[in-house]
């Protein structure tokens, strides 16, 4: 059947049942082990049919989850029996939200007339709307997109895309009215895990995916066995990164990728495959290729056509659209011309070049800075180039002065060390003119996205403001402003602009320090420079306005000025980590005051505590000077929490007490748990082992005696900080496995991090009293750092709050 045969609801129900009748015994949908054969699903289709009686009101069809098979496969007969009988049709999926529940329930009761798909936008600029498929939109769907597949009766398709959906949908119905075997999974329940067993089950198959789970899915350890009966994967929904197919390439270098691009009122727009030998550019992938049918005009911002190659509105003229929206009960058609095609005007900008389309971002992100017109599809790709980064978007945020910013927002990738805003901006830097860097870069531990697998712009947190800009005056701030810039990323430095704030971390602190010193002379200590926060008080501390020091320099406020009179929370640092490392949850942390206490010589020349006994009556004395008596609540990160509980021990023996104590991944297994008297058990199905006390496998005699000899040295000779905390990292461990860990009968909460394999039962033989075991994303050190540091916060806020019971 032709596509120009395919121009009503009985065409669509003829070709399935060609296809059944053809390959009555070809699998049409395959659920693991269950295999429904197209005779199967014919005579289900048909049952359906006479179920449906015609109308006007389109038929809501819930869609089940893919694990409930009997009922999925029903209601996949049901929507081709829709199409068949020329039923106005709805689909719910499962997993909306109760407010888009309504929005298509409502939607559903109005009248519209003829077979009409109501689709609904994603919603992620606001409020869904209904479109308006009708049957010519349909037929060209899916006559297009078998052939840019090469589908062919008995191919196999994978897919990861809902069908309640405009993509997930055009390829179940493509597929089913070929002939093929359409085998659908629910990533929502059943996770990547799930497509990588399915993925096994299949050879020579195709498979339909978004981008954001087409990462997902390169980055699974079995993604290579999983791929490799896969020859060609297809996205849609948004635009890949070339990133996004090369990590593909890399688990699976056979794989052709085809790119699709559309849009539920345009329908398909473009495509491009990538065979396997095809070179992939930089940055996001154009959609390529304009669909058949379809033709796109470009004009300026006045509505006149530009010239071959230039950006501007996209307008889609083409009788294979979308009728319209469904506003408020009633049809608003897309304006149609005489000779039968409609108009409609896309939301991003874009250029064709040569019968190829380019989209530039959307038509709302279209902004000027400093009198450039700023293509946010480059700034994105930018942000996904950043090492560690594994997911990304760029949006034009206006303020109420309606100077439009660029936010970046980034996902760290897991079991790694998320990097600094720092270094973020230093990165972008490289790549990107200083008017096309993002203004706000946030951290985040994952993007909100729609029930579509689409980023919910929506959902998206507002980057914390800026103060209004105040000049540097004085020839301090005037000297200061450019260094702050330089190290952080940041144009226009004002007085009221915070050093954290802007993305300033511990080891960009130390950074500062060594700048200073060049710039004015001054030695300054890194609680100092914290402490105060903002470029104008920076500048008063080097100009001698406050030269004095409140506390030993390993001992660090972390709440600023405001806090004081709150309940005192001391913070102990792990091994090689600044008390510093704690700033971002103390900010999380406003009821209370946060003092760190960082290990004697990491940032002031001292001989170290090489015992954790040493290092516990220090703490004693600084924690009596901090206040004198308790109650008294610590926190402590790695080894930190050991020196919080010892700590606690000492004080408890002199009569004080400690309420509260919060131990942040702190390691039993391996040196603390070598030296123990406490009995634990070994890991299920893990064999126990000795690790060698020294970090010093692999080296020569030479190397081995070199690192003893920097041990010794260390908090005597100053190093380049990194070093500096990599020695006193090797030195805690080693303290570790000199201490004789004890149960401590005390309160102690215990959060632990992304790869910290110690067993939960445990903690019940080192505190006996332990209020609660918990486990947050976001590795060792990364858990106390945007954008995991969030979550850590809240749980030793409820750790910290007396209120609660223990």
């Amino acid at each position: 059947m032709t596509s120009a045969e395919l121009t009503s609801a009985a065409a669509f129900g003829a070709l399935f049942s060609e296809a059944a009748e053809s390959h009555p015994d070809h699998d049409a949908l395959v659920f693991g082990s269950r295999r429904v054969s197209y005779r199967e699903l014919n005579r289900l289709v048909g049952a359906a049919a006479d179920r449906i009686e015609p109308g006007d009101l389109p038929f809501l069809v819930r869609i089940p989850p893919v694990a409930d098979h009997e009922s999925f496969l029903d209601t996949v007969a049901t929507i081709l029996a829709a199409f068949s009988v020329g039923r106005p049709l709805t689909l719910l999926d499962a997993a909306l939200p109760d407010e888009r529940v309504r929005i298509v329930t409502e939607a559903a009761r109005a009248e519209v007339p003829g077979c009409t798909v109501l689709m609904f936008t994603s919603g992620s600029t606001g409020t869904p709307k209904a479109v308006r498929q009708g049957p010519q939109l349909w037929r060209q769907q899916v006559v297009e997109l078998r052939g840019e597949l090469a589908l062919e009766p008995g191919a196999t398709l994978v897919t990861a895309l809902p069908i309640s959906f405009g993509g997930g949908l055009e390829v179940a119905v493509t597929a089913l009215l070929t002939g093929a075997a359409l085998v659908p999974v629910d990533p929502r329940d059943d996770g990547v895990d799930g497509l990588v067993a399915t993925l096994r089950e299949h050879a020579e198959a195709q498979l339909h995916l978004s981008p954001h789970l087409l990462r997902a899915l390169s980055a699974h350890p079995d993604a290579p066995a999983a791929l490799t009966g896969v020859r060609l994967a297809s996205t849609c929904g948004e635009a890949p990164d070339a990133v996004d197919v090369a990590a593909l390439r890399a688990a699976a270098p056979h794989i052709s990728f085809l790119n699709r691009a559309g849009s539920s009122e345009a329908g398909h727009l473009a495509f491009d495959l990538y065979p396997p030998d095809r070179a992939l550019p930089e940055g996001t992938l154009v959609p390529g290729r304009i669909a058949d049918g379809k033709t796109l005009l470009v004009r300026d911002e006045d509505g006149r056509p530009v010239r071959d190659g230039e950006v501007g509105r996209i307008e889609v003229v083409s009788p294979f659209l979308s009728l319209g929206y469904l506003v408020d009960g009633a049809p608003v058609d897309f304006p149609l011309d005489d000779d039968g095609a409609r108009h409609y005007v896309l939301g991003d900008l874009g250029a064709v070049d040569g019968g190829r389309l380019r989209l530039a971002g959307r038509s709302d992100d279209a902004v000027k800075i400093r009198g450039y017109l700023v293509d946010v599809s480059e700034v994105l790709a930018a942000a996904r180039r950043v090492p560690d980064v594994v997911d990304a978007t760029v949006i034009a945020r206006k303020g109420p002065d309606d100077r439009a910013d660029l936010v970046a927002y980034l996902v760290p990738a897991p079991g790694v060390r998320p990097p600094s805003v720092a270094a973020v901006r230093a990165e972008l830097a490289r790549g990107l003119p200083d008017w096309m860097q993002p203004t706000h870069v946030v951290l985040l531990s994952e993007l909100p996205r729609t029930e579509r697998g689409k980023i919910d712009r929506k959902a998206l947190p507002a980057p914390a403001a800026r103060p209004a800009h105040r000049s540097p005056r004085t020839r301090t701030e005037r000297l200061l402003a450019p260094i702050w810039e330089d190290l952080l990323g940041v144009p226009e430095i004002g007085l009221d602009d915070d050093f954290t704030a802007l993305g300033g971390d511990s080891l960009t602190a130390v950074d500062l320090l060594g700048r200073l010193t060049e710039s004015f002379g001054t030695r300054l200590t890194l609680p100092e420079v914290t402490a105060a926060g903002t470029l104008q008080a920076l500048a008063a501390v080097i100009d001698g306005a406050d030269d004095t020091e409140a506390f030993a320099p390993e001992v660090a406020e972390l709440s600023g000025p405001a806090a004081v009179g709150r309940p005192i929370v001391v913070a102990f640092a792990g091994a090689g980590e600044s008390a510093h490392a704690f700033l971002p949850l103390a900010r999380r942390l406003p009821d209370h005051r946060v003092v760190g206490i960082s290990a004697h010589g990491l940032e002031r020349r001292g001989i170290p505590d090489y015992t954790v006994g040493r290092a516990v009556r220090r703490a004693v004395r600084q924690v009596r000077a901090l206040a004198p008596h308790g109650p008294y609540r610590f926190v402590g990160h790695s080894i930190g929490g050991i020196i919080a509980m010892e700590t606690a021990r000492r004080l408890e023996a002199d009569g004080e007490t400690v309420d509260r104590v919060v131990c942040l991944d702190t390691v039993l297994d391996d040196a603390l748990r070598r030296g123990s008297p406490i009995c634990f058990p070994a890991p299920e199905g893990v064999r126990d082992t000795e690790t060698p006390p020294d970090d010093v496998v692999g080296q020569t005699t030479a190397q081995k005696w070199r690192t003893r000899a920097e041990l010794l040295s260390a908090g005597w000779w100053p190093r380049p900080a990194a070093r500096q905390w990599a020695l006193f990292h090797d030195l805690g461990r080693r303290t570790a496995v000199l201490h004789r860990l004890r149960p401590w009968d005390g309160p102690v909460t215990v959060v632990l991090a992304e790869g910290n394999d110690d067993p939960e039962q445990w903690w019940s033989l080192v505190a006996p009293r332990v209020r609660g075991v918990h486990r947050v994303s976001g590795d060792h050190t990364a858990m106390l750092r945007p954008p995991f540091v969030a979550v850590t916060a809240d749980l030793v806020a409820r750790a910290l709050d007396p209120s609660l019971p223990e």
